[in-house]
């Protein structure tokens, strides 16, 4: 599947080059789909989403790549996200999540505050078995000039298990085991935008820490803590008005844990108000033993 995604993207690459730009108007509104597959040791694990956003003042696309549209043109902004994993195994069943987030850009479009909050839950468990995951964020950034800007997160997250120790045919028996993760972190990024006549590009690195502290019930009770630093940075042209091109890389490392992807992403907009967006990435990860990620992605956007 991997490799027939990258043919496609090449065809749209080529096709996007060869098509004029066109005007785009105001939108205030942006909604998207994507579906996704990742193949780890032969197993696929399917999922998609679905999100919105809403744009306090109209944005306006102008003579700019419309993929940075909502850069260039800050304003107040509501999200909301709904997303499904299907996962290989049946003993847990398939988590759903949703997700509110939003930001306040103050009056003289310098600066801006957001917030974001997430809740997942699992369905079909297999066995008797109680889930709960929330999360939780807050962020505040500063535009340096027009094209760049400073960004620093804080964030939460709380994952919590309660399983029964033995059940059969007739119910089940013993004590519930218990256990959780709490994570909090903390980070920082950075994201400039370049234009030369009618070429654009953008470049992003970000930096994080979070502390993952591990509990269990288990006899003797069990806890842990877990660091893990993580960086990031990608770099994006914009040949044409319609046509963007990302080139991504991940690193994160802890104490027995050392993990890096690379993502390529393809957005078209083959209409100024509608874009195909294709995406490739590869993951490893080494814990104990190495694993590989493979997964291709299909996203669909629409703006009104």
């Amino acid at each position: 599947m991997a490799r027939c995604s990258l043919v496609r993207l090449l065809s749209l690459i080529v096709a996007a080059v060869a098509a004029p730009p066109a005007h785009a108007e105001e939108y205030s509104w942006q909604l998207s789909g994507v579906a996704r597959r990742a193949e780890t040791r032969g197993l696929d694990t399917d999922s998609w989403a679905v999100d919105g956003t809403y744009f306090v003042n109209p944005i306006d696309d102008g003579d700019a790549p419309f993929a940075l549209a909502s850069f260039l043109n800050p304003t107040t902004r509501l999200s909301a996200e709904a997303s499904k994993t299907q996962l290989p195994f049946d003993f847990m069943g398939d988590p759903t999540r949703y997700t509110l987030s939003g930001a306040y850009v103050l009056p003289g479009q310098r600066w801006y505050v957001g917030a974001n909050y997430a809740n997942a839950n699992a369905d079909d468990v297999a066995l008797p078995t109680q889930y709960d995951s929330k999360g939780y964020g807050v962020d505040a950034g500063v535009y340096v000039g027009a094209n760049t800007t400073l960004e620093l997160g804080l964030g939460r997250s709380e994952e919590s298990w309660v399983t029964a120790s033995f059940c059969s045919s007739t119910g089940c028996l013993g004590p519930w085991f218990e256990s959780g993760t709490t994570a909090d972190s903390v980070g920082f990024e950075v994201f400039h935008l370049r234009r030369f006549g009618s070429l654009t590009y953008s470049l992003q690195g970000s930096v994080s820490e979070s502390e993952t502290e591990f509990r269990s019930s288990s006899t003797p009770p069990q806890e842990a803590d877990l660091p893990l630093r993580a960086y990031s940075v990608a770099g994006e042209l914009f040949p044409t008005q319609a046509l963007g091109v990302r080139l991504g890389y991940t690193k994160a490392e802890s104490e027995g844990y050392d993990g890096h992807s690379y993502d390529v992403v393809g957005t078209w907009f083959f209409k100024p108000r509608f874009a195909i967006q294709l995406g490739l990435s590869r993951a490893s990860l080494e814990l104990g033993e190495s694993d590989e990620t493979d997964s291709a992605a299909i996203r669909f956007i629409g703006r009104l």
